[in-house]
């Protein structure tokens, strides 16, 4: 994947020359009045207040180098850094660094530090939003400490840190345990009266040597009224995509029907749906699940590929299941950060109702009632039948 990512860095570079050559010009600036920016951390400095934001650079003499960590003098990137009364103004202050201006149109991250997430994003995200050449698809995340740390991690086997940042928080998708979120759609969130916003949170820990550093995702950061008021982890973002139909695959361990070790199933499919009720003046909301998996290991000597033993497995898995949506919905409830969307479907479906209690939501969300539903069924047990053990009667 560095390699090609490398590759897609070239191409543009090259198409952006041939573009300058034959035009002269692109939207009127020229190639070498252009930084390509591939990421941004916004965060406070320590030293003014003011803010400080961080762009990182591809450096057009570096990027046809071989494949690395980008480590040392053959770096690829530039990490630059200047503050501002604002955003914009922050940026424009990096000119005084790159002696150009940034060209942002193919920037993949922006990163928030924790202390700005804490104080509220609605001022420092209003430039991403508003500027044309932003991409409004770009992914956005917290960092746990600071955003100019996890901007400048030596990740092993990418040349540059953001696009790095960019295929983790994706590939977390293979598990469940996060989900990307785009500008677009967090500001959309950020913005609504009823439903709370969500981004990955990020944090960077020592890698096989003293240089490099490790970028995990280590949750998801829970933002209402655009501060951040805390964190979901694994399971809890696990038990929340549950709800919205967002599992698209990862990894269930059930305790074996005997007791004597795991059954590790993979997940295949799974989808949900959500109907709201009003009743009795009480709010429901019924919630129906279904999953699929297959046996992909097993940690006991027990023969799990028959119908009884399936059986059991699903009614296991159907709980475990259920556990993890109660905790979610638990810990939205003391946060009071409608993360799941109930409000807005109960936009949707009881509008008239709705005008009567959407002031008062964030009192009345704990009261929520669920009906939780699940139906779950292994569909195959992949090229074993019988677990990889000697048969009992030829001990």
């Amino acid at each position: 994947m560095g390699k090609k990512t490398s590759k897609t860095i070239i191409v543009l570079i090259l198409c952006i020359c041939v573009l300058s050559a034959l035009s002269g010009c692109l939207g009127g600036r020229e190639i070498n009045d252009l930084e390509i920016v591939i990421g941004m951390g916004v965060d406070k400095d320590k030293d003014t207040g003011r803010i400080l934001i961080t762009a990182q650079v591809v450096k057009e003499a570096a990027v046809g180098r071989s494949s690395g960590n980008g480590g040392g003098d053959g770096k690829a990137f530039w990490n630059v850094s200047s503050t501002g009364n604002s955003v914009f103004d922050a940026i424009r202050q990096i000119t005084h660094k790159t002696g150009n201006r940034l060209f942002v149109s193919h920037n993949h991250v922006v990163i928030f530090g924790k202390e700005v997430a804490a104080e509220g994003l609605q001022k420092y995200i209003d430039f991403f939003l508003r500027a044309h050449e932003m991409r409004p698809t770009a992914m956005i995340l917290v960092a746990e400490g600071r955003a100019a740390d996890v901007m400048d991690a030596k990740p092993e086997t990418e040349k540059f840190p953001a696009m790095n940042i960019s295929k983790l928080a994706k590939s977390y998708g293979f598990t469940s345990h996060i989900y990307k979120v785009n500008m677009k759609d967090f500001a959309s969130n950020l913005m609504s009266p009823a439903s709370a916003a969500l981004a990955p949170l990020v944090d960077t820990s020592h890698g096989r040597d003293k240089e490099s550093r490790d970028i995990n995702v280590s949750g998801m950061a829970v933002f209402k009224n655009g501060e951040m008021v805390g964190i979901l982890n694994h399971d809890e973002v696990r038990g929340l995509l549950w709800v919205i139909g967002e599992v698209k695959s990862g990894v269930l361990f059930v305790t074996s029907p005997g007791g004597q070790g795991n059954a590790v199933l993979e997940i295949i499919k799974a989808k949900s749906r959500v109907t709201p009720e009003i009743k009795d003046g009480k709010i429901i909301m019924h919630i129906e699940v279904k999953e699929e998996s297959s046996l992909s290991e097993q940690t006991t000597a027990e023969n799990l590929a028959t119908d009884e033993a399936f059986e059991k497995l699903q009614k296991a898995t159907e709980e475990i299941i259920r556990h993890e949506i109660l905790a979610t919905f638990e810990k939205s409830r003391e946060l009071k950060a409608d993360i799941f969307g109930f409000g807005e479907m109960l936009h949707k479906k009881y509008s008239k109702e709705w005008k009567d209690i959407k002031d008062n939501w964030d009192e009345i969300y704990p009261t929520v009632e669920l009906d939780i539903a699940i139906e779950s069924k292994i569909m195959k047990t992949d090229l074993l039948k019988k677990p990889a053990s000697p048969d009992e009667k030829e001990k």
